[in-house]
């Protein structure tokens, strides 16, 4: 999918505009996420968009290479692709699976680290850094990385985290403590407080 705005590719507010666009249309709309929105959130070190429901028809490491497009609502990529903007009147969308190429180019023309994708099944969570990232956080297994990516958009308690991602409440905590230790999250609350996890730059 491709957001039209005007400017060069290289404009690093493409790759935000795309991926907005894509939140905003692959977003889950089933009953279970009424209420829920889409997220940004704008960090220290970077920015975080994030949308309820997770990947569909396609897996997170063949984003930006196959050239699969597959919305959760037809309907609505059809009524966005009919959408024109003002400035030029070219289409919001194309739904021609160019939206993360787009994001991908136009990160490495502005000299910026690519877009890190994380699926944790209810929720989509893109996060786009401001510098280039440490090997840290890539250096998790998938667990971690599931646990890590669900502390993206906003703190969770470990139960909050075991309803999200389905693995046991031992096993988060060992995760969650492996995850302080790197320095990547953090704990709040605690001492007759809830506590919840937030996730720190890695």
């Amino acid at each position: 999918m491709k957001l039209r705005i005007s400017g060069a590719v290289h404009n690093p507010f493409i790759a935000f505009r795309e991926l907005i666009a894509n939140a905003l249309v692959h977003r889950d709309l089933d009953h279970w996420s009424t209420g829920m929105a889409v997220e940004v959130r704008l960090r220290r070190d970077r920015l975080v968009i994030s949308n309820p429901g997770g990947l569909y028809g396609i897996t997170v490491d063949r984003l930006g290479h196959d050239a699969v497009t597959s919305a959760r609502n037809a309907l609505l990529v059809t009524l966005c692709q009919h959408a024109r903007t003002p400035e030029s009147g070219a289409r919001v969308i194309e739904a021609l699976a160019t939206g993360i190429p787009t994001v991908t180019e136009a990160l490495a023309h502005a000299g910026l680290p690519p877009a890190r994708y994380m699926d944790a099944g209810i929720r989509f969570t893109v996060l786009l850094h401001r510098t280039v990232e440490t090997p840290t956080a890539r250096q998790l297994h998938t667990n971690a990385l599931r646990v890590y990516g669900a502390l993206a958009a906003a703190p969770r308690s470990v139960a909050e985290l075991q309803q999200q991602l389905d693995l046991t409440a031992p096993n988060i905590r060992k995760i969650l403590r492996d995850l302080r230790e790197r320095g990547l999250v953090e704990q709040l609350g605690g001492k007759r407080r809830s506590t919840t996890y937030r996730q720190l730059a890695s």
